[in-house]
């Protein structure tokens, strides 16, 4: 901080005296010179700086306040700009929020005509919780350790709440408070050389590099009430790299262009473990392994080669067309179902390393013309193909959640699994014709086919038609007017319920994604210009999905939207706007509480414990702004509103003979975020400006899933007062009221 402090104090002594040097110099030969600056406009400038000092101050959740940025207080150095540019050469500098976790900076230079080459370094920060709290220590590659006398301490107190309770109090309060949060870093650079007037060489590298930790929750065991479920921080620490190279060719007759994209994903650590806070030594049931164990994402390369090219032909047609072949593929080693030692059955892996592979393939072919002046045919085709090469694998076992399965011999019964290496194709074919019978005035119709193959899906196949009509008037200086509708219907073949009977769902469940569906759309967008220095808009969208043949599962959602607002420019100092807009969305969902069908339990044949929930989700938002350049000499003010207010409600309904305790409903999920913000500049001199600005933010929440009511900050106590065998890091959702304000300086050369 004391380094900000003085760069900033030496940037404003320098901006001071520089300002005042030229105020007070005159001309060399003696001549009086007076040089008017008009307050309504600026002669254009190679550079812009500001900087000055940030303070805020937040009351309630300050990381969610900072999700995604860094408001610290202290000196800042925020929208450095330079460029310089002349009749062959350009060149470009940024600089955002120096020094601070969300800094970026931004360089490019440009040979007019011959190269263009820019770099940049953005740092994305991710903010979860100031209040965690955890008993795990990060011994590094993975590994979460608790100290051995509190899992021996909590072992030895057995089960019973009395000599429990205690001991689990105690070993909490050594819990240790941390913030939960990460990093990613990315740096970007590209290249574009011009060989010659009509051939390029494009070159791009991307690196992303993310380190910190993120929330993850665990469960040990499979018995009610002996199980753990514990959350805790999960280290991060992966790269991405992605290279892209292309050769293209062109000139008044088409386009050619052949390249290469390489990705290559490396995570440093694939897997996490943690001890068991309940036990520890392994064990066969209850809470199981002393040592649970969650397997992150594999490193895994990426490539593909790619060519697309169109061509101008007669009458005002030209044709386009893209394919890239490519492979995805990781071999990264596999890691054991369980890390107990106590199951009396091995688990055998059924090969050693993952060996998987797909190889992937897309084309797009297009074809637009103009055979005449007042009409548009457009048609594009699209297929994409992934072929997924991993081998497949019988039944092996699989043991869920670190316990096992025991018979009355003592031998371990581990559930039956196998890999399923799944692959889709995807055709799209889309066919649009625009009539334009009068001027501003277009008709459209329009159709859309859309074919689906997969494997290991109840659906081998899915076909939906699409028919859209559309009506546009632009180019009018009064009004522009956008409006479309279109009817869609999806239909599946080659059904196979077994898929359904191997996970143990219903037989009349579908899955959304590809169960048959009839949808319908509709949109109007709308502007009004009945002034030069006045517009208005006003939008409308709605569509429902209805999926009528869905027994269990998602059967049918809708969504309303409409906004509406206005700008108002009556002169070229003042300007204000209005927007309010207004979304709903519901749902309709069913499904059946039930035990697996087995020769003793037919519950799961049971209609009357079936269940459905209907869900309501209604955002309303308001923004206004108002700016005032120059109105008042020298100075220029920008205010603005924002607000945004959610509700999510749930509504349980069962029948009258359900033969369970009715459910409780849920209450309502409300969510507002208000803000507001000031900003005024005071300009000394048409390049130098000192300035203040101010943001209020305030967040009201109401979250059954995430509040300090459902999750107690490291404190597994139920409403009884007893400890049960949950415990949470403490990352919840809360409210907060932020001020953030800001002293500063422009300075502009």
């Amino acid at each position: 901080m004391r380094t900000r402090t003085i760069l900033i104090g030496a940037l404003l002594l320098a901006s001071a005296g520089l300002a005042q040097a030229q105020e007070q110099q005159q001309p060399t030969n003696g001549a009086t010179q007076t040089t008017a600056t008009p307050a309504s406009s600026f002669t254009p400038t190679l550079g812009t700086v500001d900087f000055g000092y940030r303070s805020d101050s937040t009351r309630g959740d300050y990381p969610r306040y900072t999700r995604f940025r860094d408001l610290r207080d202290g000196a800042f150095l925020d929208r450095f700009r330079f460029g310089k540019e002349t009749d062959t050469s350009l060149f470009r500098a940024e600089a955002n929020n120096v020094g601070y976790r969300d800094q970026r900076y931004f360089g490019q230079f440009r040979s007019i005509g011959k190269l263009n080459v820019s770099f940049e370094w953005n740092q994305i920060p991710l903010f979860y919780s100031d209040v965690t709290s955890s008993l795990y220590r990060d011994a590094g590659n993975g590994r979460l350790v608790i100290d051995d006398p509190i899992q021996q301490a909590i072992q030895s107190a057995g089960t019973t709440a009395a000599v429990r309770d205690p001991v689990i109090a105690g070993a909490l309060s050594t819990a240790q408070q941390y913030e939960m949060r990460s990093r990613r870093d990315l740096a970007t650079f590209n290249m574009v050389y011009t060989l010659n007037r009509d051939t390029d060489v494009k070159f791009s590298v991307k690196n992303a590099n993310r380190n910190g930790a993120q929330p993850y929750a665990f469960v040990f065991g499979t018995s009610p009430g002996a199980n753990p479920v514990v959350e805790f921080a999960a280290p991060l620490d992966d790269r991405t790299t992605d290279v892209r190279g292309a050769l293209e060719f062109a000139n008044a007759k088409g386009l050619l262009s052949v390249g290469y994209n390489g990705s290559w994903y490396d995570n440093k650590v694939p897997a996490i473990q943690f001890d068991n806070p309940l036990r520890i030594t392994d064990q066969l049931g209850g809470s199981g392994a002393a040592i649970g164990q969650a397997v992150w994402w594999p490193a895994n390369t990426a490539f593909s080669v790619n060519a697309n090219g169109s061509y101008k032909l007669p009458r005002r047609t030209r044709a386009n067309a893209n394919i890239s072949i490519g492979r995805w593929s990781q071999d990264e080693t596999l890691y054991p179902a369980t890390l107990n030692t106590a199951l009396v059955t091995p688990v055998a892996l059924p090969r050693t390393s993952a060996n998987t592979e797909a190889d992937i393939m897309s084309l797009v072919l297009g074809l637009s013309s103009r055979p005449v002046q007042n009409v548009w045919l457009n048609a594009k085709y699209r297929y994409y193909d992934y072929d997924n090469k991993t081998p497949h694998f019988g039944p092996v076992s699989r043991f869920m959640g670190d316990t096992n399965f025991v018979n009355q011999s003592g031998t371990t019964i581990p559930e039956q699994d196998e890999n399923e290496p799944s692959s889709f194709k995807r055709q799209n074919l889309d066919l649009d014709a625009s009539f334009t019978p009068v001027s501003y005035l277009a008709l459209g119709v329009g159709y859309g086919r859309e074919d689906g193959d997969r494997t290991f899906r109840i659906y081998e196949n899915t076909a939906e038609d699409i028919f859209r009509v559309t009506v546009d008037s632009t180019g009018n200086q009064y009004f522009t007017v956008r409006a479309k509708y279109e009817v869609s219907n999806r239909t599946g073949s080659g059904f196979d319920p077994h898929l359904l009977e191997e996970v143990g769902e219903q037989p009349e469940t579908r899955h959304f994604d590809i169960a048959n569906r009839d949808r319908t759309r509709a949109t109007l967008l709308l502007s009004v210009f009945p002034a030069s220095y006045l517009s208005l808009n006003a939008s409308v969208g709605g569509g429902k999905d209805e999926y009528d043949e869905t027994g269990f599962g998602l059967r049918d959602s809708d969504n309303t939207n409409w906004s509406a607002g206005f700008d108002v420019m009556p002169n070229e100092v003042v300007s204000f706007g209005v927007s309010y807009g207004y979304d709903k969305y519901t749902a309709f969902q069913y499904s059946r509480t039930a035990n697996p069908l087995s020769a003793t339990d037919k519950t799961f044949l049971d209609p009357r414990r079936d269940w459905a929930i209907d869900s309501d989700d209604i955002v309303k938002t308001l923004t206004t702004s108002l700016d005032l350049i120059k109105a008042f000499p020298k100075t220029d003010i920008r205010l603005g509103y924002d607000f945004s207010d959610g509700k999510a409600t749930y509504v349980y309904g069962v029948k009258p003979e359900f033969p369970l305790a009715a459910p409780q409903q849920l209450t309502p999920v409300k969510n507002r975020l208000t803000g507001g913000y000031f900003d005024l500049q005071y300009f000394l001199r048409a390049n130098v400006a000192v300035g203040v600005a101010y943001e209020y933010e305030e967040y009201k929440v109401d979250d059954f899933a995430l509040d300090t009511d459902t999750l107690n900050r490291l404190d597994p106590r139920n409403p009884s007062g007893a400890y049960t065998s949950t415990i949470y890091s403490g990352y919840v959702f809360r409210p907060y009221t932020a001020h953030t304000a800001w002293l500063r300086m422009t300075y502009l050369w």
